[in-house]
């Protein structure tokens, strides 16, 4: 079973996944990020600079107490004086860390909060067809662990680099001033580091890319586990998915254990160079000092100062170093989203769509969703405005593909979709959904207000405006009853209230948003009889003087309608009234009713 849910979960990980991009290319957009903070960051980076140099500072003061003073017994003024200066130097130094860090704080919220906002706003243009086809879990692996990866290295990790670029630079142009022979054989041993490093790289990035993935296919079982809670349970299915969350668990670890493995090589290997340069340094200046006093204990003591801190920027770099392969892996998965088009798309020159009467036209449409298997065939269907039109047939007859299509959630293979004349390829996506409004099966309750939940499509309505509109739903009684009224704040996808409760607040949110089309799927099945008759009240109310599209699966609830459609393998086979269509005992709509009666006694 797991192994079927890896490979799942693997195809929707890859699918689509385009190849990844040159390192130079991905960074470069990634510093794009920066540009609305380069001046905030050159500052804090200024301030990092400022420290360094100061810091550059404090072994030189060190060479003069040791050689001046402490090694020949003279404490006077002029000592002190050097004391006063190191601790000023020490304060300054000091106050720098703590400004540094509170910049560093303010740039990083501000990218995170544009990173993830870009990404929430293109999410929210993509079209129905990637939201199929992305699980949630892989999307919120987006907005979480890569977003704050990219965040911490274009903060942190930037302003590091600078400081201990700088302090590398500063503190070799001293080492060479102070005696350039000890400071080429410290840096004898910096080839072997930097070999090291190339050697590592690409089995490093491969190491990110597995945590990368791993994460994001633990994300979607964790996801998917979760929000099937209901079913497990039902299904006494604890202790196998307990056993599946076990193996993916493990798996996830054991990628981040391969890659720390591979990443805490290097550590030692600084330390090594470390020791071995300071070693050869202290052999080479234990002659020198024997044969020549021109090298001094003061001189000695502050090179090997610096020689430690050379190696604390280059172990930073390392760190880095490998931060980057983690930040290349998060940057192409985030930039592999953000690159994703939306399959429906405004045409260039869409205009807004007025306020329509509610006609609907479907000319010779054919439809696939793959582009391979046809879903609808020439299907031709008029409705005139204020018709309520029910939607007829087996699960998979093409039923929902129509009313995704009126919404323009796909756009059509072949043929036209007109609203009152109108090609609704020719306006905007926003004005034509504006015209419609949509009451689902399973309804979608926000966790919100009740008066927020539904005023939904219309958050400027106003609270009077609201209530009118539960009183037409028949959900103003219960909402009353809430210890806050409007106000209360309903749990997620509105837990707390019955399904005919979470029913009629959709229906509420129909009613307010005041379309002059109405698109329902059979918002009765499954609720006991009292509520469905306050349900069919409530879409009675709602549908009168609208255009009303009526997916139906219980086929005693659209006797009324003006027109039903009935649809056979994705044709339109039979249209006409309830007692047209039942009069003719070899019709498909005759059979269908008998076997539904036939199910239900």
């Amino acid at each position: 079973m797991l192994r079927t849910i890896t490979k799942r979960t693997q195809a929707v990980v890859k699918e689509g996944d385009p190849p990844p991009q040159p390192a130079g290319k991905t960074l470069k957009r990634l510093f794009a990020y920066l540009r609305p903070y380069r001046r905030w960051m050159l500052g804090t980076i200024s301030v990092y600079m400022m420290c360094v140099i100061i810091a550059s500072f404090y072994p030189f003061i060190d060479r003069i107490l040791i050689d001046d003073y402490i090694t020949v017994g003279r404490v006077g003024s002029d000592f002190l004086t050097l004391v006063i200066v190191a601790a000023i130097l020490h304060a300054i130094n000091f106050t720098g860390f703590g400004v540094r860090s509170l910049s560093i704080v303010r740039i990083s919220q501000s990218l995170l909060f544009d990173l993830r906002s870009q990404l929430f706003h293109h999410v929210e243009s993509l079209s129905f067809k990637f939201h199929e086809s992305w699980p949630v879990g892989k999307t919120m692996s987006r907005f979480l662990s890569d977003v704050s990866t990219l965040n911490d290295f274009l903060t942190n990790q930037i302003a590091s680099v600078f400081h201990d670029a700088t302090s590398a630079v500063i503190v070799t142009i001293l080492m060479f001033i102070i005696d350039p022979g000890l400071a080429l054989i410290a840096l004898v041993t910096l080839p072997v580091l930097f070999g090291a490093a190339v050697y590592l790289r690409p089995r490093i990035h491969k190491g990110w890319e597995s945590v990368r993935e791993n994460n994001t296919r633990f994300n979607i079982f964790l996801a998917e586990n979760i929000a099937g809670m209901r079913v497990i349970q039902a299904f006494v299915r604890e202790q196998v998915n307990f056993g599946q969350f076990r193996k993916a668990n493990d798996t996830l670890v054991t990628s981040w254990i391969d890659v720390i493995n591979l990443a805490v090589r290097l550590g030692p290997i600084v330390e090594v160079t470390r020791a071995a340069g300071l070693a050869a340094v202290l052999y080479a200046a234990s002659y020198q000092i024997g044969a020549s006093s021109k090298l001094t204990v003061g001189t000695l003591v502050a090179f090997t100062s610096y020689i430690n801190a050379l190696w604390g920027p280059i172990s930073t770099f390392t760190n880095v170093y490998l931060v980057l392969q983690a930040t290349l892996a998060s940057a192409e998965k985030v930039f592999d989203l953000l690159d994703a088009q939306p399959s429906v798309m405004d045409r260039p020159g869409a205009r807004e769509l007025p306020r329509v009467n509610g006609e609907l036209t479907l000319d010779h449409i054919h439809f696939s969703y793959d582009g391979s298997r046809q879903v609808l065939h020439d299907v031709n269907l008029h409705i005139a405005p204020g018709q309520l039109i029910a939607l007829v047939g087996q699960t998979g007859s093409g039923k929902t593909t129509i009313a995704s299509l009126v919404n323009r959630f796909y756009d059509v293979t072949d043929g036209r979709l007109l609203i009152d004349g109108i090609d609704v390829r020719d306006v905007t996506q926003r004005s034509l959904h504006k015209q419609i409004a949509v009451v689902l099966q399973e309804p979608f309750i926000f966790t919100d207000t009740i008066l927020n939940n539904i005023r939904y499509g219309r958050p400027d309505a106003t609270l009077e405006e609201a209530i009118e509109a539960a009183k037409m739903a028949n959900c103003h009684d219960f909402i009353a009853k809430l210890p806050d009224g409007y106000e209360t704040l309903a749990h997620e996808r509105g837990s707390q209230f019955s399904g005919g409760q979470r029913q009629l607040l959709s229906i509420a949110r129909a009613i307010l948003a005041d379309t002059p089309i109405l698109v329902l799927d059979e918002a009765t099945s499954a609720v006991d009889t009292q509520t469905e008759m306050l349900i069919q009240e409530a879409l009675e109310r709602l549908m009168k003087g609208r255009t009303s599209i009526v997916i139906a699966h219980r086929l005693s609830t659209i006797r009324k309608a003006d027109q039903i459609v009935v649809l056979k393998d994705g044709r339109i086979v039979e249209t006409g009234n309830h007692e047209s269509l039942v009069s003719k005992p070899d019709g498909y709509y005759a059979r269908l009713c008998r076997a539904q009666m036939t199910g239900e006694h």
